[in-house]
C-alpha cells in the first residue's frame, strides 16, 4: 500500500482502485477533512476537535506598573500531553477596566490606581493574571536620576574596624564573622583593636603605670591602676637602632593573625600604627617610637622578620588614634615630632622597598571641633604643625549621641569638618572617617545596634560620603564584629545576629565598580536638592550605573530616614536606545535577624545564611515604558528602611 493509499484509507472506506480513480477528491479530502477544513494548524493539530488545547499560561503572572504605563501580556497553549500550541484565537478581558484595560494582542494599559486581572480564553480554557496600578499622586517626594549626568567613581567607604575573628566569652572558645564580611560587602579592614599594637609587638620597652601615686611599673598592654586618669608611659629601652632594629625584640604573633583574618574576607588591609582601646598613651621617646612603628610597617609588606605568607601592600597607613580625645597624655610638640617621624621613616621605607604608600593621621574624635582651638591638644593646627606634605589624607571620627544621631547632624559635622581641615592648610586633603556609628557601645548600650534606625541612618550615612564636596576617600564603620557591630555575637545564643547596618552594607555593595549618576531628591514637591544632601530628610539617594550595551544596569539606594513610610516617584531621564525598561526592588529587612551558628571558631550556619541573603524582599516592575527618554514608577519605603532599585 502506498503512502497515498494509506492516507486515504483514512478518509473513506473505498477499494484501492477506487482511491485511485478519485485523486482529486481524495487530495481535497486530505486537505480538508484531516486537517480540520480551513484555519491555521499546529504541527499538524488541528482547532476542529483532532487536538484540543488544555491548558492556557500568562505571562508574567503579576505587574506593578505607574499609571500611563503599559506592557503585552503572553499567552502560552499546551495539548493535553503538555506539547505546545500556536494559531488559536485569543480573547482578553479585564475585569476592572476603569485600572486597566487590555487590548485584542494582549497589550494591557495602566489607566488609574487600583487591581485589575486580565483573563485570557482560548477553546473554553482560560488563565488571569494580576495587573497592580500606582498613582504618582501623594508621593512625598520625587527621586530624580540623570542617566545623560555621569561621572566620577563610587568611593570606598565600606570599611569597618576589627578583623572577623576574635576569642569569644567562654575560654578556649573564639568568633569567626569571615563568611560574613564576605556576604554583606566589608571592602576594607582597618586594623584597630585588632592586636596591630607597638606595645605588645615591640616587647623591650618600659611600661609605667602613672595614674598611680607612686607610678607602678606594669607588664602586658592592659591598663590597671585605681588612679582615676589610669596612664601608661611606654618606652622602648634603648633607642639605639642595634635595639630597635633586633628582630628578637619583637613578637608579630598578633599582627599576622590579624592580616590573614583580614584576607581571608577579601578585603583590603587598612593599617593603623599606634595602640588599641586602652593602650599606651605617651612616650618619652617619640623618634624610637616611630622606628618601632615603622619595622611593623616593614614587616606587614614583607621586608622585616617575615612571615610566610604576610606580604601586603595596606591601601592605607594611618598614625595613631584619638590623640585629642584622651589616649595622649604627653604634649602637643611630643605628638608633632612622633607623626613627622613616623611618616618620614615610613616613606622611606616604602621607597627603599619599591612601594608606594598613601599616609596620614590621627584619628581625631568628633571633638575635634571645638577642641583644635585648645592650647596643647594635638588637634591644634595639626595640619600646619606638622606640614601639609606630612599627610596623604586627614582622619577623624564621627560618633554621635546614641538616640539622638540624625542624619543631619551628621551631614554637619562632615561639612564642618571639611572647613577646618581646609583652615589648616588642607584645602583639597582627602578626609577618611575611620570610625563612625551611632555613638560608642559603653553609652549605647549594644541593644540599640540591633533598633531598625540603624539601617536607614547607616545607609543615609554611606549616602552622605559620597558628596564629592567633602572628598572622603574612605570610611569604616565601628564595628564589623563582635559588639556595637554589624555582627553580633554576643546577644544570642547558639546564633549570630545580623544587625540593621549591615543591610546597608549589603545595599551600597551593589553600586561598587559603577560610576555615579546625578541624583536629586525633590522633598514634597519642594526645590529639588543633591541626592546626599541629609538636611532635607527623610529621603536622600545615591544612584550609579556599570556595564555597556544589554548589559547596562542602573541602580540606586533610596533611604528614608524617618518614622513612617514613604511613597516617592523614582523618575530617570535622558534615556536613550530603548524603549522598555524591566526593574527589580529589593526591600532588606529593617529588623536584626538571628542565624543559626555552631562549631569552634563559631560560625554561621551558610544554609541559614544563604536564605537570609537570596533576594530580600524582591519584587518585579517589569517591561516599564520609556516615553521622551523618561521612565518612572513610584515606590513605597518602609519607615527607617532602604531600598534598592535595580534598572535594566
Amino acid at each position: 500500500m502506498t503512502r497515498l493509499d494509506r492516507l486515504l484509507d483514512g478518509c473513506f472506506a473505498w477499494p484501492v482502485a477506487a482511491r485511485r480513480s478519485a485523486l482529486v477528491l481524495a487530495v481535497a479530502c486530505a486537505v480538508a477533512a484531516c486537517t480540520g477544513g480551513g484555519g491555521g494548524g499546529d504541527s499538524g493539530a488541528a482547532t476542529g476537535g483532532a487536538v484540543a488545547v488544555a491548558s492556557v499560561g500568562l505571562s508574567p503572572a503579576s505587574n506593578t506598573l505607574d499609571a500611563g504605563g503599559s506592557y503585552t501580556l503572553t499567552a502560552s497553549l499546551g495539548d493535553a500531553s503538555g506539547q505546545a500550541l500556536s494559531g488559536r484565537s485569543v480573547s482578553w478581558a479585564s475585569s476592572n477596566p476603569a485600572v486597566a484595560s487590555v487590548s485584542g494582542t494582549g497589550a494591557v494599559t495602566a489607566l488609574a490606581a487600583g487591581s485589575a486581572t486580565i483573563t485570557a480564553t482560548v477553546e473554553g480554557q482560560s488563565a488571569s493574571a494580576t495587573v497592580t496600578v500606582v498613582s504618582s499622586s501623594g508621593a512625598a517626594a520625587v527621586v530624580k536620576l540623570d542617566a545623560g549626568s555621569v561621572g566620577g567613581s563610587v568611593r570606598d567607604v565600606l570599611g569597618v574596624n576589627k578583623r572577623p575573628t576574635a576569642s569569644a566569652q567562654t575560654p578556649g572558645s573564639s568568633w569567626d564573622g569571615t563568611g560574613l564580611y564576605q556576604a554583606f560587602g566589608v571592602s576594607q579592614v582597618r586594623l584597630h583593636d585588632a592586636g596591630v599594637d607597638l606595645c605588645s609587638t615591640y616587647t623591650a620597652a618600659s611600661k609605667l603605670n602613672v595614674g598611680v601615686s607612686p607610678a607602678q611599673t606594669v607588664s602586658g598592654c592592659t591598663l590597671s591602676g585605681s588612679g582615676s586618669v589610669p596612664h601608661f608611659k611606654w618606652t622602648p629601652t634603648s633607642s639605639a637602632d642595634a635595639d630597635l632594629n633586633n628582630p628578637d625584640n619583637y613578637d608579630f604573633t598578633e599582627v599576622d593573625a590579624a592580616i590573614n583574618a583580614a584576607l581571608a574576607t577579601g578585603a583590603k588591609v587598612y593599617l593603623r600604627l599606634g595602640e588599641s582601646y586602652n593602650g599606651p598613651n605617651d612616650t618619652d621617646d617619640p623618634v624610637a617610637w616611630a622606628k618601632v612603628a615603622t619595622n611593623i610597617y616593614r614587616h606587614v609588606i614583607g621586608v622585616f622578620k617575615p612571615t610566610s605568607g604576610i606580604a601586603v601592600d595596606p591601601v592605607f597607613v594611618e598614625v595613631h588614634n584619638e590623640p585629642d580625645g584622651g589616649f595622649w597624655r604627653g604634649s602637643q610638640t611630643t605628638f608633632n615630632t612622633l607623626f613627622t617621624e613616623t611618616a618620614s621613616r615610613v616613606r622611606a621605607a616604602a621607597s627603599a622597598a619599591g612601594r608606594s604608600v598613601k599616609l596620614g593621621g590621627a584619628g581625631f574624635t568628633r571633638s575635634v571641633l571645638t577642641s583644635s582651638t585648645k592650647a596643647g591638644n594635638p588637634a591644634n593646627n595639626f595640619i600646619a604643625n606638622v606640614g601639609a606634605s606630612t599627610l596623604d589624607f586627614y582622619s577623624a571620627h564621627l560618633y554621635d549621641s546614641c538616640s539622638t544621631a540624625t542624619l543631619g547632624s551628621s551631614a554637619t559635622f562632615l561639612r564642618n569638618l571639611r572647613a577646618l581641615v581646609n583652615s589648616q592648610g588642607g584645602s583639597g586633603k582627602p578626609l577618611h572617617i575611620t570610625e563612625w556609628n551611632i555613638g560608642l557601645g559603653n553609652q549605647c548600650g549594644n541593644a540599640q545596634y540591633a533598633e531598625p534606625r540603624m539601617l536607614s541612618y547607616t545607609s543615609g550615612v554611606l549616602t552622605l560620603m559620597q558628596d564629592p564636596a567633602q572628598a572622603i576617600e574612605a570610611a569604616h564603620f565601628y564595628a564589623g564584629m563582635p559588639i556595637m557591630a554589624l555582627f553580633d555575637f554576643t546577644s544570642v545564643s547558639n546564633a549570630v545576629r545580623i544587625n540593621p547596618s549591615a543591610w546597608a552594607f549589603w545595599a551600597h555593595r551593589k553600586l561598587y565598580g559603577g560610576s555615579l549618576l546625578s541624583t536629586q531628591v525633590c522633598p514634597g514637591g519642594t526645590s529639588c536638592v543633591a541626592g546626599y544632601a541629609a538636611d532635607t530628610a527623610p529621603v536622600v539617594a545615591l544612584a550609579a550605573q556599570s556595564g555597556a550595551g544589554s548589559s547596562l544596569v542602573r541602580r540606586a539606594v533610596i533611604t528614608n530616614d524617618s518614622a513612617s513610610a514613604v511613597t516617592y516617584t523614582l523618575q530617570l531621564s535622558n534615556l536613550t536606545g530603548s524603549s522598555t525598561l524591566n526593574a527589580v526592588v529589593y526591600t532588606p529587612p529593617g529588623a536584626a535577624q538571628d542565624v543559626s551558628a555552631k562549631g569552634n571558631p563559631v560560625t554561621p550556619d551558610s544554609a541559614a545564611l544563604n536564605s537570609l541573603l537570596a533576594s530580600p524582599g524582591q519584587q518585579t516592575r517589569s517591561v516599564l515604558d520609556v516615553k521622551g527618554g523618561q521612565l518612572q514608577l513610584t515606590l513605597t519605603v518602609p519607615a527607617y528602611g532602604l531600598q534598592v532599585v535595580e534598572l535594566k
